[in-house]
């Protein structure tokens, strides 16, 4: 039982990272990270972030969420 417990918990803990890495390298994944931050369907801070980073491949994270500014982002 503690084996098949273990194994769950280690499955569960690698697709939370899995989710994560693949919000960390996308403009669409950034954007959905932060539209929930926001806790809204439309904000306007992720709508222009969103738009830049199509254009840039950059995304900078709210000022509330440390204000890192991520590149090199696939711009999709």
């Amino acid at each position: 039982m503690r084996a098949v417990l273990a194994v769950g918990f280690a499955l569960a803990m690698f697709g939370a990272f899995a989710m994560e890495a693949t919000a960390q390298t996308s403009c669409s994944g950034k954007n959905a990270t932060c539209r929930q931050r926001c806790g809204q369907a439309q904000c306007p801070y992720c709508a222009g972030q969103f738009a830049s980073c199509k254009r840039t491949g950059c995304w900078t994270d709210h000022q509330n969420y440390g204000g890192q500014t991520h590149c090199n982002l696939k711009k999709s």
